[in-house]
């Protein structure tokens, strides 16, 4: 068995990824993978975990088409996974490495044991980008019979895992590259939402985090400027709108903040739009309930921009399907009819 570092180019890595040290860069955002063949029995890899405080911390990986979890203990120490043993030695592998959740921790990969690895022939058809909350990070959506219902006591974390939400899923049935940049709690204006709360002084919205690379005001490493150079995608996804309630239910129905809040929805739009010149964007919230306010502010957006390069997707059941996180069946819901809508889009 050898030893492949981080900097191997038979490493493919997706989402925004820090490279800064590229012997061990680091994987920041929920559904972050490195994709790679390999041969031998076995694979072991070894990261260095980044943790964030929350009590549940765990890593996914499809090997040969086949997924596994993998806890990551809380010390921020470099860790030896095993990850599969007792493979057929002649036979070539797959393997997809990916983080499962968002601001639970980052971690850095630093490299792969086996007796060989080599570059997969990745071809993609699109590539995508979403900027959402929890729902489009995929949190708590391996709940299963909890469909329509609220999320389990207590459940911290375990039940999280980006591969089944709507986002990772929609980029697989339509053969897509994506950036997924989502968090639990994000509302777009600082100050609201639940994102590095409870505290209102630092909750963190996405005014402050779309553009970033390391985006955790409280993470060891601080906050740094994402290189929109390094992707632009096909079209972008915007689910902004459901935390926003918080902490004040009534403002929605204030004019002068709705205004105020469809001016920044529509800056950090129209901020993409120039660095994305031939980027489509696709406007959603999700199945989880809310006031359906939110859903003609939307609706208001989109009409006053009255641009062709921007357009208003809702869900059948949108704000109206569950109090809790989506499942796994839920999440699949709205993957079909967002790649159902996309697929349209392209064929126009």
């Amino acid at each position: 068995m050898a030893i492949f570092t981080a900097d191997n180019k038979a490493f493919a890595y997706m989402g925004r990824t820090d490279f800064s040290d590229p012997k061990a860069p680091m994987l920041i955002y929920p559904g972050a993978n490195i994709k790679f063949g390999f041969s031998g029995s076995s694979l072991a890899i070894n990261i260095i975990n980044i943790h964030m405080g929350y009590d549940s911390v765990h890593l996914g990986a499809i090997i040969d088409g086949f997924q596994y979890k993998y806890e990551i203990k809380k010390e921020d120490t470099q860790k030896h996974i095993v990850l599969i043993e007792g493979l057929d030695p002649e036979t070539p592998h797959t393997c997809m490495i990916f983080k499962r959740q968002s601001a639970q921790h980052y971690f850095r990969f630093v490299s792969a044991e086996a007796d060989d690895i080599h570059p997969l022939d990745l071809k993609y058809s699109l590539k995508l980008e979403f900027f959402g909350d929890s729902v489009s990070a995929g949190e708590c959506c391996e709940a299963i019979y909890n469909e329509g219902m609220c999320d389990p006591n207590d459940h911290k974390g375990v039940y999280d895992n980006c591969y089944f939400s709507y986002t990772f899923s929609a980029a697989r049935k339509l053969n897509a590259e994506f950036n997924n940049n989502s968090q639990g709690g994000l509302a777009l204006l600082d100050h609201t939402g639940y994102f590095y709360g409870p505290d209102i002084e630092t909750l963190t919205g996405l005014e402050s985090t779309y553009d970033k690379l390391s985006y955790v005001p409280y993470a060891p490493c601080g906050v740094s400027d994402w290189d929109f150079s390094r992707y632009t995608p096909d079209f972008v996804i915007f689910a902004i709108g459901q935390n926003d309630h918080n902490p004040n239910p009534e403002k929605v129905y204030d004019k002068a903040y709705t205004e105020n809040w469809k001016a920044k929805y529509k800056e950090i739009l129209l901020d993409l739009k120039e660095r994305y010149r031939t980027a489509r964007f696709i406007i959603i919230t999700t199945v989880l309930k809310h006031d359906m306010k939110w859903e003609y502010i939307l609706d208001e957006i989109c009409a006053e921009l009255a641009d062709p390069s921007v357009m208003r997707l809702r869900f059948r059941r949108a704000g109206l399907a569950t109090d809790g996180h989506p499942r796994i069946t839920e999440q699949e819901e709205m993957a079909e009819e967002l790649t159902a809508y996309i697929k349209q889009l392209i064929q126009q």
